[in-house]
């Protein structure tokens, strides 16, 4: 089984149930994986984003690495919470929704899947729930403690300050969330980790728990200057960073 299949699971007798455990990790056939080289502000790392979901073909992760110490904040969060967070820190606003996120140190990474694969067209619970059991499949091979988080969201504005269904937590700490958006493309989804002892290659890590076979990804010729273009057009507008003000 090489992706997420839509509808109820199949029955598995116990003596079956760690290998279908094991094949659920796998959400793809194949995954081209970026490692995205360039250390990028809040809103070319948006950017970046949605022009990968407005062209990906196949299923692509990008892990990447930000400029300097950044707050990311959910589309829907208001402009006044995210001023209170970190006073002084540059503030970007995601496309995704969520909250208030602090980007230092953490491991960040988004996937992005057209509406051809399966796992793009799952309801949003179910597609961040398999999505953080094959992410937490991949902490536990690194020697990383995670579990998913199945109580009631604890109502924090910071994201990390509670966590929400289905978000991997470490006993009452929690390690790993993420935010999504879908359009007619497919899906995009953001994700952020917290745990020490990360390995440099954690990305490739992640990467194989994902699909069965993994490739190098490339951005096109033209991908930065659209980037470049998003960035100035949306991302870096202070209408879009704070757009429930008139």
């Amino acid at each position: 089984m090489g992706s997420v299949r839509v509808g109820p699971r199949p029955h598995w007798p116990p003596s079956g149930l760690c290998v279908y455990k094991k094949a659920m990790a796998h959400l793809f056939n194949r995954l081209s994986l970026w490692l995205d080289p360039t250390p990028r502000g809040g809103p070319a790392q948006m950017a970046c984003d949605e022009v990968l979901l407005a062209h990906a073909q196949n299923p692509v992760l990008r892990v990447f690495r930000w400029s300097e110490s950044w707050v990311s904040i959910g589309f829907f969060v208001p402009w006044a919470e995210a001023e209170a967070t970190r006073p002084g820190w540059p503030v970007c606003r995601r496309w995704t929704g969520g909250g208030v996120v602090l980007h230092d140190g953490d491991f960040t990474f988004s996937l992005i899947a057209p509406r051809s694969e399966s796992w793009s067209v799952l309801r949003p619970a179910e597609s961040y729930r398999v999505l953080h059991l094959a992410l937490a499949s991949a902490l536990h091979a690194a020697g990383c403690e995670a579990a998913l988080f199945e109580g009631a969201a604890q109502g924090a504005a910071a994201c990390f300050a509670g966590p929400v269904r289905y978000d991997l937590v470490d006993g009452n700490r929690k390690v790993a969330g993420g935010a999504q958006r879908r359009t007619k493309r497919g899906l995009l989804h953001q994700g952020s980790v917290r745990q020490s002892g990360l390995e440099a290659d954690f990305g490739q890590r992640l990467a194989s728990t994902l699909a069965w076979q993994t490739e190098a990804w490339k951005p096109p010729e033209n991908f930065e200057a659209e980037t470049t273009d998003l960035r100035t057009s949306k991302y870096g507008r202070d209408g879009f960073l704070r757009k429930d003000r008139p």
